[in-house]
């Protein structure tokens, strides 16, 4: 086994992605090869200078204890493999853990520098990703990924919502990774909505296809599918929308699919970055469908109020919305 192959087998069990053949695979090299054991020698020579020496020297004692030839030997004749394996991973694996945290913490701080990409309160981005992929970024979101980006895959996370049109490269998924949703594009253009404040996490797609992961559930979407999964009912679903509409924002409109008056008021506190309070609790659970021009907040609550029992006033910096009572005439 080349260096290269050994370090990437090592940092998958470290990261707890190792299949339970690789795992034995890892033990038996650091047991029967000279130069890994000098590896971990001297990786813990270069540690933290926070580890004592005590620590250290408990550690070499370890190492040198658990990689005595004759010992294997005769563990492999009188207790047979597995059994040998097992007694390996007693006494090594503590080592691999013990040198983990240098090995993250030191060796990945050196390669992976992370690109973070923020669109505050009031603002959007665009982005072109080191691969060609273009990204739209929505107010109040971040985009984030590091230099581990297009090596084995792309993946990139994503806090808030963004629109992707991604570069084709069948040799490198492009995953972009949520709180509570993983979206796989398959060569595709698609918006994924995941706020904080949110109740729901969505992908919605527009081009290609993509494959949707939540809830421990997998669904592969075609194009004007949605799947959408509830943090609080821990429900993953699909549906059929109008894809388009749910990606005007990137044009400067804003589409609302039935929201509540809260989750309308949340978006547009984020678009722009007022604050917005209630002072009839029974308008939040109230519904709305339809596309708000983004011109200005004055002009999105004017057409609210036109269309639905609301009315507003503005006090200072503060936006206050009303419950309008529709007196019927007899």
């Amino acid at each position: 086994m080349t260096d290269k192959n050994y370090t990437a087998l090592f940092e998958k069990y470290l990261r707890n992605q190792a299949s339970e053949e690789e795992i034995e695979q890892l033990l038996f090299i650091i047991r029967s090869d000279k130069r890994v054991q000098r590896f971990f020698e001297d990786e813990l020579s270069k540690a933290d200078s926070t580890m004592d020496e005590t620590t250290k020297k408990r550690i070499y004692e370890k190492i040198h204890t658990s990689v005595k030839p004759e010992r294997t030997v005769f563990a492999a004749t009188s207790m047979g493999w597995k059994r040998v394996l097992q007694w390996t991973a007693i006494l090594l694996l503590p080592v691999l853990s013990a040198l983990s945290v240098y090995y993250f913490t030191h060796k990945n701080e050196a390669r992976n520098h992370p690109t973070i990409i923020t669109a505050q309160n009031g603002e959007k981005a665009e982005a072109v990703l080191p691969d060609g992929t273009k990204v739209w970024i929505n107010s109040g979101s971040t985009l984030t990924y590091d230099d581990s980006f297009n090596r084995e895959n792309r993946p990139v996370h994503l806090d808030g919502e963004a629109y992707f049109e991604v570069a084709k490269d069948k040799k490198h998924p492009f995953i972009v990774k949520t709180q509570w949703m993983d979206v796989q594009a398959l060569g595709t253009a698609f918006n994924v909505r995941s706020y904080k404040t949110d109740q729901q996490t969505s992908a919605i797609l527009l081009e290609g296809k993509i494959k949707v992961s939540a809830g421990g559930k997998d669904k592969i979407l075609d194009v004007n599918q949605r799947a959408t999964f509830d943090k609080y009912t821990q429900k993953f679903t699909t549906d059929l929308v109008e894809a388009p509409n749910f990606v005007e924002w990137k044009n400067g409109s804003i589409y609302f699919n039935n929201q509540t008056f809260n989750d309308i008021a949340q978006t547009l506190s984020r678009i722009y970055n007022v604050d917005i309070q209630f002072a009839s609790e029974e308008l939040r659970p109230m519904r709305f469908t339809g596309t708000l021009g983004s011109s200005s907040i004055k002009n999105a609550l004017d057409i609210l109020t036109f269309t639905s029992p609301m009315y507003y006033t503005v006090k200072d910096t503060t936006i206050i919305l009303y419950y309008k009572k529709i007196v019927k005439k007899i």
